[in-house]
């Protein structure tokens, strides 16, 4: 136990609806990004970690990708506590301490602000968490950012730098992603992850009652250009990745005739490259309806695919509205997926 976890857990702060004011932290910033440790669960892949070489599943993207829109005068650390312990003398290093996660790393998001503010830096923390819990994430981080940040992140940078910045920051609007740059894959220690992780789109035209994807994200995909996709595995393949690539996307085909451009640039691009990277990715079980979007991602090195099946049961599936399984038995959309190489 660090010395900080020794010492008596701070007061929670204010709320997030009082006012307070920081003192500005200028424009050469410290920030020290913290990805919190999956206890032993689904998402913590013990099991599998078990049996490879390696220390974790993927990166951090949603980092990688607020890490970007940073201004370049900030100094950026980056500790994934996957497999890195966070010392007293990172906490120390930094002027700010930028937490993300889901509410399955909330007892690890909690105590890394806790361990910040007994040592006296300023935190900030968005996230799926963040935005569904902001009150709860509000006792305990100084700052707290709501919805998607990559268009506004440059006045948040500012009202850190000018000492303006507010408790809470709400982020209605759904960022044009086209314009979202190239996450800053180097701030990772590559070697200690089973695959890469990138992002094309945003959403799910679907409304599947159990899933949070379409509160947080919405139900109008929204995309990269291919381009930017290509560009980001350009990045990787320079940083010398040559393994598993994971697509991160809830619904890789929410757009399919976008998802289909994409597909036919990455055969182009792997056939360039000499096929270096292993693709997959998610999608709905709709995918069985569109062979040549199969087709395309086969040939562009897509070998394996995460289908949400939820449940046999047509009575089920209508509870949970997850009317894109009733359109054809699942059984044979498996069948016919996997008969085309997925």
């Amino acid at each position: 136990m660090t010395d900080s976890e020794k010492r008596s857990t701070p007061e929670p702060a204010d709320d997030l609806s009082e006012l307070r004011s920081f003192p500005p932290l200028g424009s050469a910033l410290k920030v020290l990004l913290v990805w919190p440790r999956f206890p032993s669960s689904f998402w913590s892949f013990d099991g599998i970690l078990d049996l490879v070489p390696i220390e974790t599943d993927q990166p951090p993207l949603g980092l990688l990708t607020v890490a970007a829109l940073c201004p370049k005068s900030w100094t950026l650390r980056l500790i994934d506590r996957s497999f890195e312990d966070l010392l007293d003398a990172d906490i120390l290093w930094a002027d700010l301490v930028m937490v993300s996660g889901m509410r399955v790393q909330k007892d690890d998001i909690r105590e890394t602000l806790l361990r910040a503010r007994a040592l006296g830096k300023r935190t900030m923390i968005g996230g799926p968490f963040a935005s569904s819990e902001p009150e709860l994430l509000g006792r305990l981080a100084d700052h707290v950012v709501v919805g998607e940040p990559d268009e506004v992140f440059p006045e948040i940078a500012a009202d850190l730098e000018r000492g303006t910045a507010k408790r809470l920051y709400v982020v209605n609007d759904k960022p044009d992603i086209s314009k979202t740059p190239l996450p800053r894959f180097d701030l990772l220690k590559l070697g200690k992850y089973a695959s890469m992780a990138v992002q094309f789109s945003r959403g799910c035209p679907f409304q599947c009652e159990f899933c949070d994807i379409i509160t947080i994200y919405g139900r109008k995909p929204r995309t990269k250009r291919p381009s930017q996709l290509l560009a980001e595995l350009d990045r990787l393949f320079e940083l010398g990745w040559r393994d598993q690539v994971f697509i991160v996307d809830d619904n890789f085909i929410g757009n399919h005739k976008l998802a289909l451009e994409l597909a036919l640039e990455l055969e182009e691009w792997q056939k360039s490259h000499h096929y270096p990277l292993l693709l997959y990715t998610e999608a709905s079980i709709d995918l069985a309806q569109r062979p040549e979007l199969i087709e395309a991602m086969v040939k562009a090195n897509f070998f394996y695919v995460f289908i949400g099946i939820e449940s046999p049961s047509p009575k089920s599936l209508t509870e949970a509205k997850k009317f894109q399984n009733l359109r054809r038995d699942p059984l044979e959309s498996v069948r016919f997926i996997q008969s085309q190489g997925l």
